[in-house]
């Protein structure tokens, strides 16, 4: 699904240069569960926003499936992140001014997808959460690990086949955390693919491959 080769990544300013990445190469196959770890600053995150098509490459080669990622225009990517990758992070990233159902039918919109459609996939999409007597709440009203169910509903929203989530679990506790981790393993299962970040030696042993990171090289 996923071809990274002597991936390179290189922040400049007038002062600095700091490469973030150094010939990082990793094969991701459809239905993997991959768990990235290392300590902070080691490049992790960068790695998944590159592999999310957030950030670009200095050097190296990027394939998603078929498609040269490199070589792709601004517009084809925000195509590409729109229809097929799903974003789960841990600050949960919701807009609170706007309810759940509207939270998680907000990517639909940007797709497209008629208005009341959407209610009512956001809707199915929250009782695939436990979330379904949640919809008419703002992310104030929730706990941190119902704004993570709400953030991971949105994510799945257009059925992508890819999950990247960074730290999913870091601003909850164990209980909230493990429903979280069984919740990516259970969509995992269904065929998606999850590439997660985290700092948890527990956590990461619900994927199916762990990579450790350090110093931007992948050990």
């Amino acid at each position: 699904m996923i071809t990274l080769s002597n991936i390179v990544k290189v922040y400049q300013n007038e002062q600095t240069t700091y490469k973030a990445l150094q010939g990082v190469s990793l094969t991701i196959a459809q239905g993997d569960f991959i768990s990235i770890m290392g300590r902070s600053g080691c490049g992790k995150t960068t790695l998944l926003n590159i592999i999310g098509c957030i950030d670009s490459i200095s050097e190296g080669t990027y394939y998603f499936e078929d498609i040269n990622i490199p070589r792709q225009s601004k517009d084809e990517l925000a195509h590409l992140r729109r229809e097929r990758i799903g974003y789960v992070f841990q600050a949960f990233n919701l807009i609170d001014e706007l309810t759940c159902e509207e939270n998680v039918a907000l990517t639909l919109g940007y797709s497209g997808v008629r208005q009341r459609e959407r209610k009512k996939s956001a809707q199915e999409l929250l009782d695939t959460v436990g979330l379904a007597d949640r919809a008419k709440h703002y992310p104030a009203q929730l706990s941190g690990g119902q704004k993570q169910r709400v953030a991971i509903a949105r994510a799945i929203s257009n059925a992508p086949t890819l999950i990247l989530a960074d730290e999913p679990t870091g601003n909850l506790d164990y209980s909230n955390g493990t429903d979280i981790m069984n919740l990516l393993k259970e969509l995992n299962q269904r065929g998606t693919t999850v590439v997660m970040v985290t700092h948890d030696e527990e956590f990461s042993a619900y994927a199916n491959h762990v990579y450790y990171m350090r110093d931007g090289k992948i050990l």
